[in-house]
């Protein structure tokens, strides 16, 4: 009686473990290319992988859009994490740019893996809810969360849209040991990053805007002593390449600095701010190099974060970044730049207002620290969407604008916000107020009525406020501070195309010491940001003023 037992226990695990190995050893769908830039479509693939620890046999699979098939040959093996891809047409295979089905059926005709986009109208096995989106020219689909299936759109990250072509940094979480210097704008970022500049030998900065005079002098200055200077800049910004800036980059040119222009149609907008200095200090930011996110004096600049990271690891990690976008630059000479700019004119209302200043936190110590790359890994869970999601207590953010809708998706980052509040977490959300973020109907004022609307009627912890912070021109900011123990700062806007098309550069930094330093500001703009006292006083006064001026005004005409 006892060996019967042993037998047959002995056969329902052999069955248990054998039908375990069959589940695991099943090929997927790494990536796809339906719509390349060639004639009829020249270049289509599928690669399929194996995300197993042991190699499997694909030979027999068949690869079908339901109106073709292509068989893998006989004896074709996949080692663990290798891949194999199918060149297309083939078979009667020819993916739609509209829209199509890419399944793996093995050879019983069962399926063990799909994807459908565009307008494929799919209900079968393997796959459910909405697709991946469009195919547009170059766009690939790629499976980000490769060691996941839940045979949805989430692993496939549909709102990055992937151009063949981008790169593909996903940087390690680091822990590290280190000296930071946390700042803020306009407070004392512009002594912080002139001083590294001042102390530098070799200058990398990849930038939005270069039009400080400030800054400039600090460059030519490195270039004076000596030292190297190698700047990116957007090519295309907003309104375009400015007098000043295209002046400052010829004095740089001049001096023996090498400057480099990107637009190459992998990103949207070059929008990163961040600069490496030597071989281990990494300056990233959420403002520009211009007189609004680095101004002379302390009042009428943007309010921005940033920071100053003195760490070998984090700097060659961000040095591969730097230096596959330099490699796709375009060399800017002199004679491509101005001879003569008119000066920017002072800010009338610099000085005008009072408010709290908050001076440089410096920090030895130990940190966690996780690059976010867009749009390589800055919708990744384990990035900026994670860090929201851990949170206990708090999530402050403080935004220059937040879009809620992302075209026919959530906004991800906002959604796990609201998503926090619901958990109990204390969610405040800072906006900025000037007239161009309130001006639509889909804007910062509408946002903050959406997310209040919310937390009344479901009785939440939740609140978005207008920021009106007495000596700050605006909220330009990017930043993000959990349980005042984690901060995010970034060049990253919370609208669709920043995470997902643009070129962005930002830091989680995990350190109570660092993460209060910015809760501390945070708190200080939010509690300027309410209805108070004074700003009542300020109004009253404007009113009195408006109506004097219009009382005298009817007694002259009189």
């Amino acid at each position: 009686m006892k060996v019967r037992r042993f037998i047959l226990i002995f056969i329902l695990l052999a069955l248990t473990v054998s039908t375990a190995a069959a589940i695991q050893a099943t090929p997927k769908i790494l990536e796809f290319l339906p719509n390349p830039d060639t004639p009829n479509d020249l270049g289509e693939y599928v690669t399929i992988y194996n995300p197993n620890p042991a190699v499997i046999d694909i030979s027999g699979i068949r690869l079908t859009d339901l109106e073709g098939n292509v068989t893998i040959p006989k004896e074709t093996f996949l080692e663990p994490g290798s891949v194999y891809t199918i060149e297309l047409p083939e078979g009667g295979v020819a993916l739609r740019n509209s829209g199509d089905e890419v399944i793996l059926l093995d050879d019983c005709g069962r399926v063990l893996d799909c994807a459908i986009y565009g307008e494929s109208g799919y209900k079968g096995a393997g796959w459910s809810g909405v697709g991946l989106g469009k195919a547009l020219e170059e766009r690939i689909f790629r499976r980000f969360y490769p060691d996941q299936d839940t045979d949805t759109a989430y692993e496939w990250l549909p709102q990055r849209e992937y151009l063949r072509g981008q790169s593909n940094f996903l940087p390690a979480q680091r822990r590290i040991s280190c000296n930071i210097t946390g700042f803020v704008s306009p407070d004392c970022s512009l002594d912080i990053l002139c001083g590294e500049i001042k102390n530098a030998s070799t200058l990398r900065a990849n930038l939005y805007l270069f039009e400080s005079r400030e800054i400039e002098k600090a460059v030519l200055d490195l270039l004076e002593r000596g030292g190297e200077v190698y700047l990116l800049i957007e090519g295309d910004p907003v309104g375009g390449i400015s007098d000043a800036e295209l002046s400052i980059l010829e004095n740089v040119i001049e001096r023996g600095g090498e400057v480099r222009l990107t637009g190459n149609g992998l990103y949207r907008l070059n929008h990163a701010k961040y600069a490496l200095i030597d071989r281990e200090t990494v300056i990233i930011g959420s403002e520009n190099w211009n007189d609004g996110g680095f101004p002379y004096k302390t009042s009428g600049g943007n309010r921005g974060w940033g920071v100053v990271i003195e760490n070998e690891e984090v700097f060659e990690d961000l040095l591969k970044v730097f230096e596959f976008d330099w490699e796709r630059g375009f060399v800017l000479s002199s004679e491509d730049t101005p001879r003569s700019v008119e000066e920017d004119s002072a800010n009338f209302w610099e000085g005008f207002w009072h408010r709290e200043h908050f001076d440089p936190a410096f920090v030895s110590g130990n940190f966690t620290v996780s690059l976010v790359i867009a749009p390589d890994n800055s919708l990744h869970h384990d990035t900026i969407i994670g860090m929201i999601e851990s949170a206990n207590e708090t999530v402050y953010i403080e935004e220059a604008y937040i879009r809620r809708r992302w075209g026919e998706y959530e906004n991800p980052y906002l959604r796990q916000a609201i998503m926090a509040a619901r958990r109990g977490v204390d969610v405040k959300i800072l906006v900025d107020s000037t007239w161009y973020n309130l001006d639509s109907d889909n804007d910062n004022d509408e946002l903050c009525r959406y997310l209040n609307d919310i937390a009344r009627d479901e009785n939440l912890n939740l609140e978005a406020r207008l920021a009106r912070i007495n000596g700050v021109s605006k909220i330009h900011n990017k930043g993000v501070v959990v349980d005042a123990e984690k901060v995010l700062i970034s060049s990253i806007n919370w609208n669709k195309n920043s995470p997902t098309s643009n070129r962005e550069v930002g830091i989680i930094i995990e350190n109570p010491e660092i993460g209060a330093y910015y809760n501390d500001v945070f708190l200080s703009d939010w509690e300027r940001s309410g209805t108070s006292f004074r700003m009542v006083l300020i109004l009253l006064a404007m009113l009195l003023m408006l109506g004097s001026a219009v009382y005298f005004m009817k007694k002259w005409i009189r």
